[in-house]
């Protein structure tokens, strides 16, 4: 096994795997429950982790998670404003704190657990080799090694300029899960007619705004979207003061 750390995506574990073990009992023609064993759960995850660590070749573990405050709530409320009312899986909280006593896990306050692997990621906060484990399309907005597990599985090298490009490319197009909504009337197949051939952020930053003026919304209306879709990397965490750099085309 190789001297290699896997980044897992603790929140996205957690809810696959406490979503499978729900069942449901009905009890006559008028009652019906919903329950988890406290037990399976946290054996399926052991297991399920275990695989990945397997086949992936890696010696190391570290799992982000989110904590319960969130920078983009703060300069947007309406962040995931959309998802106020769905419950989170039966027995979801009590995984959620054995994981922590079981493994070395990273939850920091106004961070989501994908900017805790974006940081994790970028820095020497643990050394060597390292890849990202998750199923979120926004990790590809982190320079990386990037393994997705939908389907069969698929390996992907990011480097910064394709990380650059997918921050934009979100920029544009929002993420109608997280409830921001990125640039009026530009999809997927748009954002990248708009970004695609550029070489450099600030071309991309320039063609986004472009974009957003066209729409008559200015600048920092598409600043906004941008710090929304932004996932942390080290250059965005202020490591003494322990909270994030909102982003901005400058720095």
């Amino acid at each position: 096994m190789f001297d290699k750390t896997m980044l897992l995506d603790g929140d996205i574990f957690l809810y696959m795997v406490t979503t499978q073990c729900e069942e449901e009992i009905k009890w006559d023609d008028d009652l019906y429950t919903l329950h988890s064993d406290f037990n399976k759960c946290k054996d399926k995850l052991a297991d399920t982790i275990t695989y990945y660590q397997n086949i992936l070749l890696c010696k190391h573990i570290a799992i982000a998670l989110t904590h319960k405050l969130n920078f983009r709530k703060k300069i947007y409320p309406n962040y995931k404003f959309n998802r106020k009312n769905l419950r989170k899986p039966v027995a979801y909280q009590a995984v959620k704190e054995w994981l922590k006593e079981n493994y070395k896990c990273y939850e920091k306050p106004y961070l989501e657990g994908d900017d805790c692997l974006g940081i994790l990621a970028t820095s020497d906060i643990i050394k060597g080799e390292k890849l990202v484990v998750s199923k979120d399309k926004d990790l590809k907005t982190i320079p990386c090694q990037l393994y997705t597990i939908t389907g069969q599985g698929e390996y992907l090298d990011i480097d910064e300029h394709k990380a650059d490009y997918w921050h934009m490319h979100q920029t544009l197009t929002g993420d109608v899960s997280d409830n921001y909504k990125g640039c009026p009337k530009v999809g997927a197949v748009t954002a990248s007619k708009v970004l695609d051939g550029l070489k450099t952020k600030e071309e991309m930053w320039e063609a986004v705004v472009a974009q957003y003026e066209k729409q008559n919304l200015s600048a920092q209306d598409a600043l906004l979207q941008a710090r929304l879709a932004r996932i942390c990397r080290a250059s965005d965490y202020n490591f003494e003061r322990q909270r994030p750099i909102l982003w901005h085309p400058n720095i």
